[in-house]
């Protein structure tokens, strides 16, 4: 039997090194964004970058379920936000096919939100891809209301509202006699076995994420034919959007904004990826950039060259980046030389530590461009103030 300490592990591992992949796509989406491109073009990005923060967003409720008292990330996500995103995810597969993929959206489910959005993306996007999968011709709706709670469900807070999100399609329907097994792990029906190969774990484990969420996952079969997947979920009573982080625009440019930057940062990663991003970025915004691929080669670099700035990585083999920070603040004072940390990895870290190490600003993986310019200005404030 596997250990449960050790697979507690590996996931968190596998949650930390998916982030790397995922901060070079978004940089990557960020950077195609920010050149000429047609209406079609820009729709598209718009939802390559939006499907980059759904899985950013999975991977940090996973390392918070690997690591109890981890930072799970915003505390809440709108509802009717993870819907239309997630709709928008499989529409080409739709148009591809053919069908129709049609969202509709209760107005009064918009300011409802949950504490698990990861959880949902990816109970929605399971009965998405089922959908679109066993479905030939006609379409598929996507649905958002308010609903009156069960009696099961009727214990809970009264203060809860429920929301239900139903997926229908007009494909071929569950048979009667299989519609109780189908939850079950490995379980699949005729016609999914007949035309999709799968392991039939698809339904089981949607099942078992909204259980998660405290709700329950319900199959109706319309009288029009084929499917319908209704999802009934607890939602947070009106008023906790207020706690909400505001949604940042993809289509704003960055370089419309106001302020001065360093003339040359020095990057120190071990990552060749992350280093060439990374330089792309700053190029982007009128920056020189020198690359280190180790703390120590990044000290050799500052004694030879004048940097404005140093986006350091703090995870790098031997010498780490508060190693390496510790020794820079041996030779620059931090006005002299502002340190900004980057990392895939905020957990790993304490606030303490990073103030002590005497860092300006801390950037997490995925990279927002736009905190990344906001850094550099803080850096270059911070120059011009001594000077």
């Amino acid at each position: 039997m596997a250990d449960p300490v050790d697979d507690g592990v590996k996931l968190a591992l596998l949650a930390h090194d998916l982030r790397t992949p995922l901060s070079a796509m978004r940089l990557t989406a960020e950077l195609i964004g920010n050149g000429p491109l047609d209406v079609a073009q820009a729709e598209q990005l718009s939802t390559l970058i939006r499907s980059i923060d759904a899985l950013t967003e999975m991977t940090t409720e996973l390392l918070s379920a690997a690591e109890p008292g981890t930072p799970s990330g915003p505390a809440y996500s709108r509802i009717a936000d993870i819907v239309d995103e997630s709709a928008d995810l499989f529409k080409v597969a739709a148009e591809t096919k053919g069908l129709s993929l049609e969202v509709s959206i209760d107005e009064a489910t918009r300011s409802h939100v949950t504490h698990k959005g990861g959880a949902l993306r990816r109970v929605i996007a399971s009965l998405l891809d089922n959908a679109v999968k066993y479905t030939a011709t006609g379409g598929i709706e996507v649905a958002l209301q308010l609903v009156q709670p069960e009696a099961a469900e009727a214990k809970t807070d009264q203060q809860t509202n429920w929301i239900c999100v139903s997926v229908t399609d007009t494909g071929p329907g569950v048979e009667p006699d299989e519609q109780s097994r189908l939850f079950r792990p490995f379980v699949r029906g005729r016609h999914g076995r007949n035309t999709a190969e799968g392991a039939g774990l698809g339904l089981w484990g949607t099942a078992q994420l909204v259980n998660e969420l405290g709700g329950r996952l319900l199959l109706a079969q319309p009288a029009s034919g084929g499917s319908r997947f209704d999802v009934h979920i607890p939602a947070a009573p009106e008023g906790m959007e207020t706690a909400l982080p505001e949604k940042t625009s993809t289509d704003a440019s960055i370089s419309n904004l106001a302020g001065r930057l360093p003339e040359l940062v020095l990057i120190v990663d071990d990552n060749d990826t992350n280093c060439r991003l990374l330089a792309a970025l700053l190029e982007s915004f009128g920056v020189e950039s020198e690359i280190a691929k180790s703390g120590e080669q990044a000290i050799g670099l500052v004694q030879k060259s004048t940097f404005d700035a140093v986006l350091l990585d703090l995870n790098m083999p031997g010498m780490s980046g508060l190693e390496t920070a510790a020794e820079l603040r041996k030779l620059f004072a931090p006005d002299d030389l502002p340190l900004i940390a980057v990392t895939a990895a905020l957990e790993s870290v304490s606030e303490k530590q990073l103030t002590q190490a005497g860092f300006l600003e801390t950037l997490t993986k995925p990279l927002s461009p736009a905190a990344l310019f906001e850094a550099l200005e803080l850096a270059r404030k911070a120059i011009d103030a001594k000077t």
